[in-house]
């Protein structure tokens, strides 16, 4: 059971978002606008956080840019729940750190999946994946290769560490979707998945046809070539 809190003005929303949460099995806090949410963060801390965009006084991406600049917050994930659908707001969510972005409105079921995968990605204190001249730090959300420090993406990061806990196994686009992605389906008409392979692959200074670290498995997906194979 996780902790989530909901920032949410609108009451039958946060309540339906309230009880969506509980009914996964999970501890909710519903509040209703940046005052609140500071207040909360006085005393605890949450695991999760549901945040809503168009809130009185500050708006969701002021809160969203504060949580994620101090320093008690700045590793909890954020998943960004607003009617806002264009695709300059995503954009600008997930530039300034959020996790995930569901456009209201949304499926019950869909939201639960959502909050899983986030939820999926949280660290365990000391985790530590290599593979090869690959390291990955989950608790600090740190990628190094051969030692040095690589840049990556919030969405990025996601990609790669996936791929890191399958290490030597195939990973198929329907499941990197499905985990990586939230989504519901596994069809990739836009080929999501091979544009952000290909942009990971030139960070890292790998290549397709001759691969160091991420292989492409023909008519399948993607795997990361585990240590030994290297």
């Amino acid at each position: 059971m996780a902790r989530i809190w909901i920032v949410e003005d609108d009451p039958q929303i946060g309540l339906l978002i309230e009880l969506t949460v509980k009914k996964a099995g999970h501890e909710a806090r519903r509040l209703v606008d940046g005052v609140e949410l500071e207040r909360a963060l006085q005393k605890d801390a949450p695991e999760l956080l549901l945040l809503d965009l168009m809130l009185r006084e500050k708006d969701g991406f002021t809160l969203l840019r504060e949580w994620k600049q101090r320093q008690r917050t700045k590793d909890v994930p954020v998943i960004i729940i607003s009617a806002r659908g264009a695709e300059r707001d995503k954009v600008r969510g997930l530039e300034l750190g959020a996790e995930d972005y569901v456009t209201k409105p949304f499926g019950v079921r869909e939201l639960q999946a959502r909050i899983q995968t986030a939820l999926r990605r949280l660290p365990t204190e000391g985790e530590r994946l290599e593979s090869g001249p690959l390291s990955i730090l989950p608790k600090s959300r740190e990628t190094f290769l051969d030692g040095r420090r690589v840049e990556l993406t919030a969405r990025e990061y996601e990609l790669l560490l996936y791929l890191a806990r399958r290490a030597g196994s195939t990973v198929t686009r329907g499941e990197l979707l499905r985990e990586v992605w939230g989504y519901a389906t596994e069809e990739d008409p836009s080929r999501t998945v091979d544009a952000h392979v290909k942009t990971l692959r030139l960070k890292l200074g790998d290549t397709a046809a001759e691969p160091r670290l991420i292989r492409t498995v023909r008519g399948a997906g993607y795997r990361l070539i585990a240590g030994e194979e290297a």
